[in-house]
C-alpha cells in the first residue's frame, strides 16, 4: 500500500503565520530552506454553481537535512460569498510515519500564535457557521495525535524546542 505523503488541513491561522513558525524550526534545527510562491487553482461557489479561480500560495521547502524534500505550502481562500478559510498543505518525506515529521508537526502546532483547529464565533460567522470544514479540521488534527479537547491547547510536544521570538 502506498503511504501519503501530502496531508492538507483547514486552519484558523494565516498562512503568514503558518510560513513564519514553520521557517523558525528550520532556522533551529540548522537547515537550508528555500521560499516558494506560486498559485493554485481553487473553487468558489455562486449560488450552485462552482467557479475556478487561482490563489496566491506561499511556501518553504527544506533543502539540506535529515528531513530534506518536507515541505509547507499554505494559502486562504474564499470558498462562498464572502471570508476566507486559510488551508495548508504538508508534504511530508517518507510519509508521516517518520519521528521527525511527527515532531516537526508537533512543534509547529505548540509554537502557532492561536489554536490551528478554532475559528471565533465571527470567522464562522462569515464563511458560513454550518459548514463541515470546522469539525473536518478538528477530526484530523485529532487523527494525526493532537489532544482537541477544549482548554488542551497549546499542546506540548514529545521532543519540545524553544523558539525565540525575533523582530521582522
Amino acid at each position: 500500500m502506498v503511504k501519503r505523503m501530502v496531508h492538507d488541513f483547514e486552519v484558523s491561522v494565516n498562512p503568514i503565520d503558518s510560513i513564519r513558525v514553520f521557517r523558525k524550526i528550520i532556522q533551529f534545527h540548522g537547515w537550508e530552506y528555500s521560499r516558494t510562491e506560486s498559485s493554485r487553482l481553487v473553487d468558489r461557489f455562486a449560488i450552485i454553481m462552482p467557479m475556478a479561480q487561482s490563489t496566491r500560495t506561499l511556501g518553504v521547502t527544506v533543502t539540506s537535512g535529515p528531513l530534506r524534500g518536507l515541505n509547507l505550502t499554505a494559502w486562504s481562500e474564499v470558498r462562498g460569498t464572502s471570508g476566507k478559510i486559510h488551508c495548508i498543505s504538508w508534504l511530508f518525506p517518507g510519509g508521516f510515519d517518520v519521528e521527525e515529521n511527527i515532531d516537526i508537526l508537533q512543534n509547529w502546532v505548540a509554537n502557532l500564535p492561536r489554536c490551528p483547529w478554532k475559528w471565533t464565533f465571527g470567522e464562522r460567522s462569515s464563511v458560513g457557521y454550518l459548514l463541515p470544514n470546522w469539525h473536518r479540521s478538528k477530526k484530523k488534527f485529532a487523527r494525526y495525535g493532537f489532544d482537541v479537547r477544549k482548554g488542551a491547547w497549546p499542546n506540548l510536544p514529545r521532543n519540545p524546542i524553544t523558539l525565540l521570538d525575533e523582530e521582522e
